[in-house]
């Protein structure tokens, strides 16, 4: 039987940078893309977190499911994970799309903010893309192989995370609008 413990990590990491990218989205309210019109800053801030509330909630509800999953060999564990990551990178390319259409917040440097979030979410959904395809040439010949690369999967999608450039995001604007705003506080719970 093939426990979860390379998934756990794996899930693990990925609930943990999440929230961090999460919580410097949320943190500063900020995100968006290119373009007129502009928008207000609590509008804004509303699209944002709206956008990021049904990842984050996705996220945590899958890993719980997959928490709870038992593989009984190295083949379900590999399909199991990958459906996973799949989703997740699904997810993140929703809210991408959804934080590109908030268009860009009405303040000094928005477009310099809106792209600095949109940057990070492009980030995180290629992150996840490149996971889902490593996690398709994982070996299923034995638990003991699988759970090797899959620790090195989890070593390598940690190591792509933590390199997800996510400075550049903080306004004093947004982030009053955000400590305002009750899509953004839910991201907080």
């Amino acid at each position: 039987m093939v426990h979860g413990t390379s998934l756990s990590r794996t899930l693990a990491l990925i609930r943990r940078t999440l929230a961090l990218i999460l919580g410097v989205g949320v943190c500063t309210g900020c995100g968006g893309s290119s373009g007129p019109p502009k928008t207000a800053p609590q509008a804004y801030v509303r699209a944002v977190c709206s956008a990021i509330s049904p990842l984050e909630r996705d996220v945590v509800s899958r890993s719980s499911a997959l928490g709870g999953s038992t593989a009984t060999d190295a083949t379900q564990a590999k399909e199991t994970l990958k459906g996973f990551l799949t989703a997740v990178a699904q997810d993140a390319d929703h809210a991408l799309a959804r934080i590109q259409a908030a268009g860009t917040p009405d303040i000094k440097n928005g477009q310099r903010v809106s792209s600095a979030i949109v940057n990070t979410f492009a980030q995180l959904r290629d992150t996840m893309r490149t996971a889902v395809s490593k996690a398709g040439s994982l070996p299923t010949d034995s638990a003991s192989s699988f759970n090797s690369a899959a620790h090195a999967l989890t070593v390598s999608v940690k190591s792509s995370l933590s390199n997800i450039d996510a400075s550049g995001l903080s306004d004093p604007d947004l982030e009053n609008a955000a400590a305002k705003e009750p899509a953004c506080q839910s991201l907080n719970s």
